[in-house]
């Protein structure tokens, strides 16, 4: 947990994924055709050095599409409903790591952690960290953006139920 600006945050996420989400919200409701970089950065107020880049960064894991040239601009490569949460935050922020000693794909031969062999939470985070990253598995864009009666995370199969039936 950090403090800023005597604010206590936890596991906060930064405000590029932030921007990358709203960018993406904007792509998902748009309908025929592309949005520039710069009518997206309007619409967003994302600024649009900023937005340049993260859109870059999308385009280059496959979540947008850039068509160049005078009419060109972006558009989701995907469907929204096939974008989770946790995509794009590895997109954006690196491999989702709850604690340090949860192995990172990206680098197999990193050193363990050497309080490793002694410590009392390794076991508990790492089921934590499944958790997490199973639950940002399941959250997609469509569900971030479309009408909030749709239940978060409901597996295929199972009933979906609204935000309201679930709160009560």
């Amino acid at each position: 947990m950090g403090i800023a600006g005597g604010v206590r945050t936890m596991l906060a996420l930064t405000k590029k994924t932030d921007y990358a989400l709203i960018a993406l919200a904007h792509l998902s409701k748009r309908t025929g055709g592309v949005i520039s970089a710069r009518e997206l950065g309007q619409l967003s107020h994302v600024p649009l050095p900023i937005l340049t880049n993260i859109l870059k960064t999308l385009a280059q894991a496959g979540l947008v599409v850039s068509e160049r040239g005078a009419a060109g601009g972006y558009t989701l490569a995907r469907s929204a409903s096939s974008i989770t949460l946790h995509e794009l935050i590895n997109t954006v922020e690196g491999p989702f790591q709850f604690v340090q000693c949860v192995p990172d794909e990206s680098e197999p031969h990193k050193a363990p952690c050497e309080l490793e062999s002694c410590c009392a939470i390794r076991q508990p985070a790492h089921r934590v960290h499944d958790r997490m990253k199973e639950f940002l598995e399941s959250v997609t864009l469509a569900e971030l953006v479309d009408d909030p009666k749709v239940a978060v995370g409901v597996p295929l199969g199972v009933r979906r139920q609204s935000v309201k039936e679930l709160a009560s």
